[in-house]
């Protein structure tokens, strides 16, 4: 029994040395190294989750999102959130991959909404009515039928008359290589601005 309670507390020793340095999210000032840990201290990534609805004259956004903690991107582990969308437009289901979200066969890696990059105000597109200290989420915004076009999505959360809402600004990240003469421009969900409402 003695060299049991022995060898388990040197164990416990071990696994506390061989631990990964912790780095809070946003903190681009310390260095990433193997196997550290990226994390959401503050659970700013929290209050992101959930089901997000934009509804305007004959256009429907909405947009699953997901805190995806411990994600292992090769390097080092992350807390990010992922996501998936639908659009419908005019009544025609454009896109609808919000099931993907809770499918256990998508792997982390593969949702359509992703990222953790953490903005401020005066990141493009600024935020005027942000406050000084606030942050946004900066992710990856995939049309799984456009993969050459780059586009991102900027996240801002607010809560107005006691109701949760984020601001979304989707817009075109990067410049494209076309992969055959007149091949879209732009993804299917149009780029501009959403103010989207927690269901």
């Amino acid at each position: 029994m003695k060299n049991l309670l022995f060898t388990i507390m040197v164990l416990i020793v071990f696994s506390c040395k061989a631990q990964s340095p912790i780095i809070q999210l946003g903190d681009y000032s310390t260095e990433l190294v193997n196997n550290s840990y990226w994390k959401d201290v503050n659970n700013e990534i929290n209050k992101f989750e959930g089901t997000w609805k934009y509804e305007e004259g004959n256009a429907e956004f909405i947009i699953a999102l997901t805190k995806n903690e411990q994600y292992y991107n090769g390097s080092y582990f992350e807390d990010r959130i992922i996501g998936d969308y639908k659009y419908v437009e005019n009544g025609i289901l454009v896109a609808d991959y919000l099931s993907r979200l809770t499918d256990s066969s998508v792997n982390d890696a593969q949702h359509y909404i992703s990222g953790n990059f953490i903005v401020s105000k005066n990141h493009v597109p600024r935020c005027q009515e942000c406050s000084s200290n606030e942050r946004r989420f900066e992710l990856f915004f995939t049309d799984p039928d456009r993969r050459y076009l780059s586009s991102e999505i900027i996240l801002r959360y607010f809560i107005e008359n006691g109701v949760e809402k984020i601001k979304v600004w989707l817009y075109d990240s990067d410049s494209a290589v076309l992969p055959y003469e007149g091949a879209p421009t732009e993804i299917r969900v149009p780029y501009g601005t959403y103010i989207m409402t927690k269901q």
